[in-house]
């Protein structure tokens, strides 16, 4: 019995290890990662010197909405910029932010709905827990912050949370009986409030996960995550849906998007075909020869805080609709 159970055991490795090749040594997707070209989404209006992080794009295409750090990651505001004529205008303070610590924006990609996390005082709950919130917009004019009903909000903290186009809610957090440090959750919609959140356990690695975001059609999901095997940080995947409904392997999006540093956030666009994330990638690090080139170099965009990138995949979307 003890050798049937090894041999399983190894049999079980080799089709796990297998499957993983099949998908890492796939010409077309290794090409396709490779042609990534990620690029600093409006330089000196969102990418700037500054601490820019967590993102998000309205359905129409023309608000920005995203993160400006006051101390890192211990405080922040939420800023936005409109479109006008093709181009990203000077970003303004959102009408609702910058007394408490808010962060993790999102546009609802059907509705007039805005989201976001915030330390904000609740009677009677604990001050340093990050629970959702949400905004009713109409055009520029954004309404009262108000609670998300039901579960979704707990003793835990929620981080990131990207809501579906059912409204199931992904996001990422610490709770007590999961797979790692930080894991990736989903709290199901209901009308008369949001179920308890469980765990995407295929997903959840012993390692941190976080940062979940779903395509509308349900069938994409990227993350990012410290799992063994990355480039040296949090690194960018993609899941795509499999027909048992649960998400397949993860896939690292590779050195043009990930790097050694901190790369997270991910975001979609509207129609899927530009991912928004963030990261610390590409600091100047060469030597400073007096005090001015010290001071040019820290008001560079490049200074090693966190910044703001899209890239095109529209290629990949397809790819990962049709083969894997």
């Amino acid at each position: 019995m003890k050798k049937q159970n090894t041999v399983a055991k190894i049999a079980l490795l080799i089709s796990v290890f297998s499957a993983q090749w099949s998908v890492q040594a796939d010409d077309k997707l290794t090409a396709i990662l490779n042609n990534l070209e990620p690029k600093l989404f409006a330089p000196n209006i969102v990418s700037t010197n500054q601490f820019d992080y967590g993102s998000s794009l309205s359905p129409d295409g023309k608000k920005f909405a995203f993160v400006r750090a006051l101390a890192r990651f211990s405080h922040s505001a939420l800023v936005i910029t409109h479109k006008q004529g093709g181009s990203w205008q000077t970003p303004t303070l959102m009408p609702f932010s910058g007394e408490f610590h808010d962060t993790n924006p999102y546009f609802s990609k059907d509705s007039n709905t805005f989201y976001f996390t915030s330390r904000r005082p609740i009677e009677g709950s604990d001050k340093g827990i990050f629970k959702m919130w949400q905004v009713n917009f109409d055009g520029d004019k954004f309404g009262q912050p108000e609670l998300v009903p039901g579960k979704i909000n707990g003793d835990h903290n929620v981080i990131y949370p990207t809501v579906h186009t059912n409204k199931d809610i992904y996001f990422s957090s610490v709770i007590k009986g999961s797979k790692g440090g930080m894991d990736l959750f989903i709290s199901k919609y209901h009308p008369q409030g949001y179920l308890a959140p469980t765990e995407i356990s295929e997903l959840n690695s012993t390692a941190s996960d976080a940062d979940p975001e779903v395509s509308t059609d349900g069938k994409v999901l990227f993350y990012t995550s410290m799992r063994a095997g990355g480039l040296g940080h949090y690194d960018l995947h993609v899941s795509v849906k499999q027909k048992d409904g649960k998400w397949g392997e993860p896939i690292n999006l590779g050195d043009k998007i990930n790097s050694r540093r901190m790369d997270s956030d991910p975001i979609l666009s509207a129609d899927g075909n530009t991912l928004f994330f963030s990261s610390d990638k590409n600091p100047e690090v060469k030597a400073v020869k007096n005090y001015n080139e010290l001071l040019k170099r820290q008001e560079s965009i490049h200074n090693g805080l966190m910044n703001i990138y899209s890239v095109d995949i529209t290629e990949l979307n397809s790819y990962l609709r049709n083969n894997i």
